[in-house]
């Protein structure tokens, strides 16, 4: 059994204290981290998928269903049905194509920290993490805030609608790039942190390398535990009440599968952090090809448009045409400062903009709506009138009924 055991966790090393017979604790290590980390969430689908997984309304594979009664609902939405009418109340009328239309934190600590702070400090620190988010973004625009105590690490998760000081969608303002991240980072390690004797974490540490290396280091070697194994009963008088070989393998089989599922489950919650890691690599290298594709795709056209505008060619007339035809294809696709340089080419050669064609679109659209308006309105007034005169005209037959 022992050799099976050795196999799997690695060398066992006895503490010879006396303990009573207790049942072993996870190892400390020297980490002790406060962890903050936020993700862009775009499109109202995502935010809906997000929150279900927040408020488990799918399943979870990394969350323990008979532990579920233990996460704690502290703000916002319980559902995310409620999630998504809370977010529509605070969203502004008109929204980027583009727009960030919400931010998840994730706040947790190491999670040898976690357990060394036990359930109420830990909880009182992810409190503590909510009211800074709360102070940071206002009350009234956290959507959801649960503390998942479901899982192997607890942890706080929050969804934020990011909302500027016009009540515009801004993520960028307040989360912005690297620069502004890490400044935030350092905020919530003092302003939070310093009190549970949490370190910020080390920055410019290439941890995304690093966790890579590291859970595949403890993937193909055994790892070193120290573990409390529980003294044998001895009995008292004559050894009575005290454990037969038979009792005391089954204790300390029971042991060493505790701390295999301690090994297991950090090295579940490595691979989890890795898969999200890897996955968010593969979204920010996609976003980054559309992103040069769309800049290439600007170019090209304001490049286009400056040789229009200084071609003197004689079919200069069907040129312009012809490029007039293609750009308002995908004029609403452009940037504005793209759309506002050609717009200008285009009326210095008498041509009508996007922006003329646009504003007199609205103008037609406009004006079938009052037509539409003015035509209801005077068959309302129509048939008001048409109800006065069958009215009047009943009345008049009741008085000459009445005087007859």
């Amino acid at each position: 059994m022992a050799n099976a055991v050795d196999a799997v966790m690695g060398k066992l090393e006895a503490d010879k204290r006396r303990n009573g017979g207790s049942w072993p604790r996870p190892p400390v290590g020297s980490r002790r981290f406060a962890i903050l980390r936020v993700a862009k969430i775009s499109g109202k689908g995502k935010m809906a998928a997000a929150a279900q997984h927040n408020l488990r309304e799918r399943d979870t594979p990394n969350a323990r269903p008979e532990d579920r009664g233990r996460n704690i609902h502290l703000a916002g939405a319980r559902t995310a049905d409620e999630l998504m009418r809370l977010w529509e109340d605070r969203a502004p009328e008109k929204i980027r194509k583009n727009a960030v239309h919400a931010l998840e934190y994730v706040v947790t600590a190491s999670p040898e920290k976690m357990a060394e702070m036990g359930q109420t400090r830990s909880e009182d620190y992810l409190r503590d993490a909510l009211t800074w988010l709360q102070n940071k973004h206002g009350a009234k625009n956290i959507l959801s805030a649960v503390i998942h105590n479901d899982e192997i690490t607890p942890h706080l998760q929050v969804m934020v609608i990011p909302l500027d000081e016009r009540g515009k969608l801004n993520a960028r303002a307040l989360v912005g790039g690297k620069p502004q991240l890490s400044a935030m980072q350092t905020d919530f390690a003092e302003r939070v942190g310093v009190k549970y004797e949490l370190d910020r974490g080390i920055e410019r540490s290439g941890r995304r390398h690093e966790t890579i290396r590291s859970y595949y280091g403890r993937a193909t070697e055994n790892e070193t535990l120290t573990l409390r194994l529980p003294e044998r009963a001895r009995g008292g008088f004559l050894g009575r009440g005290g454990e037969t070989d038979a009792e005391y393998r089954d204790r300390l089989s029971e042991v060493a599968s505790e701390a295999v599922r301690a090994v297991a489950g950090r090295l579940a919650e490595d691979r989890n952090a890795i898969a999200q890691e890897l996955t968010e690599a593969k979204l920010r290298a996609a976003n980054s090809e559309a992103k040069a594709h769309r800049l290439g795709r600007d170019l090209d056209v304001l490049e286009v448009a400056c040789n229009i505008a200084r071609y003197d060619g004689s079919d200069r007339e069907k040129v312009l045409d012809r490029f007039q035809a293609q750009y308002l294809k995908l004029a609403a696709e452009l940037p504005e400062g793209v759309r506002d340089i050609v717009d200008d080419i285009l009326n210095e050669n008498d041509r009508p903009s996007f922006e003329d064609i646009q504003t007199e679109r609205e103008a037609a659209e406009r004006h079938a709506r009052e037509r539409v308006q003015e035509r209801d309105r005077a068959a309302e007034q129509e048939r008001e009138a048409r109800e006065k005169a069958e009215r009047q005209q009943d009345e008049r037959k009741r008085d000459g009924g009445w005087e007859r």
